[in-house]
């Protein structure tokens, strides 16, 4: 696996604690921000930073694709919600800016994976993301391309559906932000503990398959029901109050059972894509690869003009998990300044340095100043 810098370590570290900022003081789920606990669980089974984990799993998977021509990495996405029946913004604002990260930072192409219901919205939310959407074959082929595919509701085709898309794509690894999750017993649940199984595609089966072949995956996610919380699923159990019993007739929480190979545990998931994007834009030292506050909110607008809610609101306007598009466009604008200043010296601080490195002539017109 490759191994980034000690500037990387320290950017990461950072970034780990930017994003677990609770901006909220409780959350739907608790009358606590259980973002921090669950990010200390998460980092109790990690060598170090989240972000950094995950960054060089992809790294290292990306960068050794056989098929350079046809790089291609899977990001799944979308998560249906009650009582609204439709899917929300946190996530797929996320998976659209990462798509245009990696697809700039290493020509390859983004297969998104979603609910057949969210397949329309995402395709035009890819747009408006600048990417074209069209078939695997005619995406691999010219760069800028995206790939939307909706994934079965089925768990009886979800092992041949999982195998057959690998075969057929061949991902470098597999990114899942704010997914849904099954628990122990199969059973998928929004946060407050509804069983949402018949609105979620059975993309645990593709983390499952993916594994057993050896293809890296990561999962992001905020709350604990998601796919890659199955890493920190003791501890889901514990901390939220829907962990351990749901509430619904399966009675076995809403943890997730499925493991990634890399968790990052974030405020708000499409904050974790972001951070990824900043780790890559230092390692690169190309701004580019890290949108900035006006892509962000203008993500956030396009995809409730797609149709995709906010979840606390349950209307399609500007918001993700409550917090406005602003707050998150700040954010973001936060996350730009901390990752290029680690690699764009100011020179603001470049002639304080050169002004500070003679502390004798410093106070000599400290003295020649007296009086005056």
């Amino acid at each position: 696996m490759k191994h980034l810098d000690e500037g990387a370590k320290n950017l990461a570290e950072i970034i780990d604690h930017l994003i677990t900022v609770p901006v909220f003081s409780g959350s739907s789920l608790a009358n606590r921000p259980v973002v921090l606990e669950l990010y200390a669980a998460a980092r109790g089974k990690s060598d170090g930073p989240l972000v950094l984990d995950a960054t060089e799993k992809l790294l290292s998977a990306v960068g050794e694709a056989k098929s350079p021509e046809k790089k291609t990495v899977i990001i799944t996405t979308g998560f249906v919600v009650p009582p609204w029946i439709e899917a929300e913004t946190d996530g797929p604002v996320g998976a659209m800016s990462l798509a245009r990260s990696l697809s700039l930072g290493f020509d390859l192409t983004p297969i998104l994976v979603t609910e057949p219901s969210s397949v329309a919205k995402l395709s035009v939310l890819g747009q408006q993301a600048g990417f074209r959407v069209a078939g695997y074959e005619k995406a691999t082929k010219v760069p800028r391309r995206m790939v939307v595919e909706g994934f079965t509701l089925d768990y009886q085709r979800a092992k041949k559906e999982s195998e057959d898309l690998l075969r057929r794509v061949s991902p470098g690894a597999i990114i899942s932000v704010e997914k849904a999750s099954p628990n122990r017993k199969k059973v998928f649940h929004s946060g407050i503990g509804v069983d949402v199984s018949s609105l979620s595609s059975k993309v645990d089966a593709l983390i499952d398959s993916a594994r057993e072949i050896g293809i890296p995956t990561i999962g992001i996610g905020d709350a604990g029901n998601e796919i890659g919380m199955g890493v920190i699923e003791d501890s889901v159990r514990d901390i939220l109050p829907t962990g351990k019993d749901c509430g619904c007739p399966c009675h076995s929480g809403v943890a997730s059972a499925v493991p990634t190979d890399s968790l990052i545990v974030t405020g708000t998931s499409n904050w974790g894509c972001s951070a990824i994007e900043a780790m890559l834009s230092y390692h690169f030292q190309s701004p580019e690869l890290l949108h900035d506050g006006a892509m962000e909110e203008f993500l956030i607008r396009a995809a409730a003009s797609a149709g995709f809610i906010d979840p606390a609101s349950g209307f399609a306007e500007a918001g993700v998990d409550a917090i406005p598009a602003k707050v998150h466009a700040a954010m973001i604008e936060v996350l730009n300044f901390i990752a290029k200043s680690r690699y764009s010296e100011s020179l603001y601080i470049k002639k304080y340095r050169e002004f500070t490195k003679d502390k004798a002539q410093i106070a000599h017109r400290i003295q020649d100043n007296e009086g005056n």
